[in-house]
């Protein structure tokens, strides 16, 4: 009788520790799996940061505006140039990932002091200049030619960025696409002109507009 109770109780000892070491075993697996599924949104959002760290650069470059980036202390870094941005997310990106640091901080943009001129001269732009079309025959904008909504004038800043963050109709934001029109992967070389309204056009020699030309360049101007 006492060898029955002393194996039951070897017994249920075994058990509890096969047990214990299951449990173990499958809350190490469920942490490695939790600490996986962090480091990956957590490379998710980096990736997103760095995607809306060279938008917001792109449009302090074209239209003339100021960009600043907080840091997750709340500290503020006045960016002018590529380096800065690189030096930040080299900075951030790697300790954040590796869960060193809490947030990635954010960058901010704001209408700078000739911002308000390169948005007018952008409406100038992208109202009259257009493109031929081969597959339609004619001079088409550059919305139409880039599967944009019509075009409408742009009046703040604010709806500068909202129009750049739209997507076409292949899903493309508009600020990807306008980075350079005319290249169709066809090796032809595109044709513009300006289209001034009144029946008068002017021929434009160039091949290809780049966003920056866009915001930059006063084709109603060139002779």
């Amino acid at each position: 009788m006492v060898r029955i109770k002393r194996g039951l109780k070897f017994r249920w000892i075994l058990c509890f520790i096969i047990f214990s070491l299951a449990l173990l075993i499958y809350g190490n697996y469920l942490l490695k799996e939790r600490a996986k599924k962090l480091e990956d949104m957590r490379k998710k959002e980096s990736l997103e940061f760095m995607e809306d760290g060279w938008k917001k650069y792109r449009m302090m470059l074209y239209a003339g505006a100021n960009m600043e980036y907080t840091d997750s202390e709340g500290n503020i870094r006045i960016i002018e140039t590529e380096p800065v941005l690189l030096d930040i997310y080299d900075e951030v990106i790697k300790p954040y990932i590796l869960g060193d640091l809490s947030t990635l901080g954010s960058f901010q943009i704001t209408e700078g002091e000739e911002t308000p001129e390169l948005i007018r001269n952008f409406n100038d732009n992208m109202e009259h200049i257009k493109i031929r079309s081969a597959h339609e025959n004619r001079y088409i904008t550059i919305a139409e030619n880039e599967g944009f909504e019509e075009f409408e004038d742009i009046n703040s800043f604010e709806e500068l960025w909202e129009y750049m963050n739209k997507r076409n109709d292949e899903g493309v934001i508009y600020i990807n696409e306008l980075d350079i029109v005319g290249y169709d992967r066809t090796a032809q070389d595109a044709r513009f002109i300006y289209d001034y309204g009144d029946g008068k056009i002017k021929k434009l020699s160039i091949n290809i507009v780049s966003l920056l030309s866009l915001f930059r360049e006063k084709y109603k101007d060139w002779s």
